[in-house]
């Protein structure tokens, strides 16, 4: 019987630009590490571990109403908020977070986590759940508002320090990390506290949750 695990992935809008992953089990000790480029190399990861929680990085779901994203299409949001209930929850709380209206800047990632998703799903040997997590969020819920721009060396520094206070684990390995295994590290944290019922759902169901540290 396989240990039960809990992952995050850093997802990026192409597969020409690795992803961060990261692996942890249910005491929080690190499982694993690293960079994938493919979806099919993440499906052959997680079919390798079979975690409980997979935590995506990126937008899984599209404001009710629309087919797509393209400007070119007929289909429209279902609400004049455009963006999707759970983007304008975090929004309301302070945390700027990535448009999903048409409009958008990071269409190509919004459906790559959606084609994702959809695969990690239809494998029928997965019983475990994926679920939608926006890093900076967690980081605020858990770190408080005065969060460093991740790309700096302050930031990395302000990272390497509260990731070790909360994962122990990833002390000997934080030379190692950069911003984006960084944030693997706090969605697989994140899917950790989901599994033990230490999240807060934002949004709805019938259009997508995002969740975040309680």
């Amino acid at each position: 019987m396989k240990h039960p695990t809990f992952w995050g992935i850093d997802l990026t809008s192409t597969e020409g630009k690795p992803s961060a992953c990261l692996g942890l089990g249910k005491r929080g000790e690190l499982v694993y590490f690293g960079f994938l480029r493919k979806n099919n190399d993440i499906l052959h990861l997680l079919d390798i571990y079979s975690p409980q929680v997979v935590a995506i990085d990126a937008p899984l779901s599209l404001p009710m109403g629309l087919c797509c994203l393209e400007e070119n299409c007929s289909c429209q949001p279902k609400f004049s908020r455009k963006n999707r209930q759970c983007d304008e929850e975090l929004r309301q709380q302070g945390i700027p977070c990535y448009p999903t209206s048409k409009k958008t800047f990071v269409k190509d990632l919004i459906y790559r986590g959606i084609e994702l998703k959809i695969s990690i799903s239809s494998n029928l040997a997965y019983a475990g759940q994926i679920i939608e997590i926006y890093p900076f969020a967690s980081k605020v819920r858990l770190f408080g508002q005065h969060i460093p721009q991740k790309t700096t060396r302050r930031g990395m520094a302000f990272m390497n320090h509260n990731l070790a206070k909360i994962l122990p684990c990833l002390q000997p390995y934080l030379h190692l990390f950069d911003h984006n295994l960084c944030d693997a590290a706090i969605a697989a944290y994140t899917a950790l506290l989901y599994h033990q019922g230490k999240t807060q759902a934002l949004g709805s169901v019938e259009e997508g949750l995002i969740f975040i540290p309680d």
